[in-house]
This record gives C-alpha cells, sequence and structure tokens, in this order.
C-alpha cells in the first residue's frame, strides 16, 4: 500500500473507532443528546451562512456540507475494513488526499460534539445559544474548530482548480462503474453530490474564504476572544 494509502486507512480507522465510542457510550440520555446537537449545530451554521452562501452561488454546497456530509454522511462501507477499502479508493483515483481531508474532518467533529455533548449532560443543561457556548468553551473547542477550517481551506484548494475541469468531471463519472464494483458505491455518491455542489459557484476560492472568514470571527466570538486580524 503507497503512503497515502496507509494515511486514508489511517484516518478510516479513527473514525471506526470514535464512532464505536459514541455507540457504545453508557449514559442513557447520550444518543439523543448527541443527535440533538448535531441537528441544532446543523441548523444554526447553514443560518448563519445562508445570505453569504445565495450572494456566492453555494446555496447546494452550504446544504452538502450542514447535512448531507455532517448529519447524514454514511462511511459503513469504508469502515469495515479500512486498510481494504484504502486498497479499493486507490484502485479508483490517483490522488486521495480530498477523501482523507472529509474523513478527518469528520473525525474531529465527532469527538468534538462527544465532548460537547457530555459537557451539557454534565451541567445538566438543555440545549440552547447560552448552554452552547458553554458547552463549547468547557471543552476549549478553538483548537478544533481551527483545525477544521484548515482542512476544509486545503480541500478546497486541491479541488478549485479542476471542479470545472471537463477532463476532470469525465474522469470522475467514469469512476462510478468501478467503485460500485468495488464496494464504495455509498462513499462515492456522496462525493458525486458533493463535486456537483462544488461545481455550483463560480468563485469557488473567494466564496469560500468569504465564508471561513466570517466563521472565524464567530468562533472567536463564541470563545469570548478578540476577532481575528
Amino acid at each position: 500500500m503507497t503512503s497515502q494509502g496507509r494515511r486514508l486507512a489511517a484516518a478510516l480507522a479513527d473514525l471506526r473507532e470514535i464512532k464505536q465510542t459514541i455507540a457504545d457510550h453508557p449514559h442513557p440520555d447520550f444518543a439523543a443528546r448527541f443527535a440533538e446537537l448535531r441537528a441544532w449545530q446543523s441548523e444554526h451554521v447553514a443560518h448563519f451562512h445562508h445570505e453569504r452562501a445565495i450572494a456566492h452561488g453555494g446555496e447546494d454546497l452550504l446544504v452538502f456540507l450542514t447535512q448531507r456530509f455532517y448529519v447524514e454522511a454514511d462511511w459503513s462501507e469504508l469502515l469495515a475494513g479500512p486498510e481494504r477499502m484504502a486498497g479499493a479508493v486507490g484502485r479508483i483515483v490517483e490522488q486521495d488526499r480530498p477523501l482523507v481531508i472529509a474523513i478527518e474532518l469528520q473525525v474531529a467533529a465527532e469527538r468534538l460534539d462527544m465532548a460537547m455533548t457530555e459537557a451539557l449532560i454534565a451541567r445538566g443543561s438543555p440545549l440552547g445559544a447560552y448552554s452552547y457556548v458553554r458547552a463549547l468553551r468547557a471543552v476549549d473547542a478553538r483548537e478544533t474548530r481551527a483545525q477544521q477550517m484548515a482542512w476544509l481551506e486545503e480541500l478546497i484548494d486541491l479541488v478549485a482548480d479542476y471542479a470545472h475541469s471537463r477532463a476532470t468531471y469525465w474522469a470522475f463519472k467514469l469512476a462510478r462503474k468501478p467503485a460500485h464494483t468495488l464496494g464504495l458505491g455509498t462513499t462515492y455518491d456522496l462525493l458525486a453530490e458533493g463535486y456537483s455542489a462544488m461545481r455550483m459557484p463560480p468563485d469557488l476560492r473567494g466564496g469560500v474564504d468569504i465564508v471561513l472568514a466570517a466563521q472565524r470571527a464567530r468562533l472567536a466570538r463564541l470563545m469570548g476572544e478578540p476577532p481575528p486580524m
């Protein structure tokens, strides 16, 4: 297996581990509170960026990132055997770094959401604006959120140049059948949806830069820090 294949396998193993930890959590209310937190965050982030998404033609991308990817993504076919599935991915694509980033984003989100759910439960607080900020500060989410935004920037840099490339588009389309044959059909369909959403904004990099600047300022405000310069 190549070094990039090993990185993907390691990321998948991390995702499988955190998902199992969440599934086995002993608190009886954890699963419901965890799902509630994720739905709440998805709704509020989508609302916060709604006008920016419209201004930059990114409505579909916003829905994909906040709902389809963050809340609904099904990675189960990849998690059954991380090394085997990383090898299968390597047979379809030459560069798997975008998928590695996607998995790393999900791992970070799962870990942070687990910690925040535990903080909310420990305080006995119903979920709301004030309890959310207290939980965010209690788990010191600044570093994790900053890393997620850095990964998103890297992802956009990787895909922006070929988002509107006809050659890349058709190469991706042609990978659909082998992906389904190799047991990667659900993953391929999710990535295809994201790929389609990324093709919609006329200036993908510019729009994402504006969104991330607003998100960084919001994070600083939530953490009680001065806004970034």
